[in-house]
């Protein structure tokens, strides 16, 4: 797992993660997050695409995702 800041944000690599891992990662960190801040998630599980927007729009969070070959990329706003 790899983290690095990205424009007010962070990029959080989750690639060879087996699910739930980059589910249960993203949590931790969205609750660890201040509003306003952004999160971009990298994963290559294909569940990834559905599990991560699934929890955003539980929580109210805008989220947009990506394919670039083989990876995921899904970048989450907290916002409230």
């Amino acid at each position: 797992m790899d983290e690095s800041k990205v424009n007010s944000g962070k990029v959080l690599d989750l690639r060879g993660e087996p699910c739930p891992e980059p589910q249960i990662e993203v949590v931790k960190r969205l609750n660890s997050m201040k509003v306003g801040e952004v999160l971009e998630v990298v994963s290559d599980e294909e569940p990834t695409e559905y599990g991560i927007p699934s929890i955003c729009e539980s929580r109210g969070y805008t989220c947009n995702i990506s394919k670039e070959g083989t990876s995921y990329r899904i970048r989450i706003v907290k916002t409230k």
